[in-house]
């Protein structure tokens, strides 16, 4: 089951075809590789315009990610736990 979280992370992100994609992200004190995003998405709230990211790392772990467009910050929104 995921876990809902909002805890602040740094990434490392790229601009490919006009598309932003994550590729690494430290999230309390450990260094994530994104190897495979599996969806995205975006929504309104408020004057925010935020962007998802479904994303799995190296070690095939879920994460959602979330920039948020107006504070350009990113979030680490979801994990997975069983």
């Amino acid at each position: 089951m995921y876990q809902d979280l909002d805890d602040d992370i740094e990434v490392i992100a790229l601009f490919e075809r006009n598309k932003l994609k994550p590729c690494r992200f430290r999230w309390r004190g450990k260094v994530y590789k994104v190897t495979r995003i599996t969806g995205d998405w975006a929504s309104d709230v408020g004057q925010s315009k935020l962007r998802y990211f479904a994303v799995v790392d190296s070690s095939s772990n879920f994460f959602q990610l979330c920039y948020d467009e107006r504070l350009t910050s990113w979030k680490v929104a979801k994990v997975w736990v069983e």
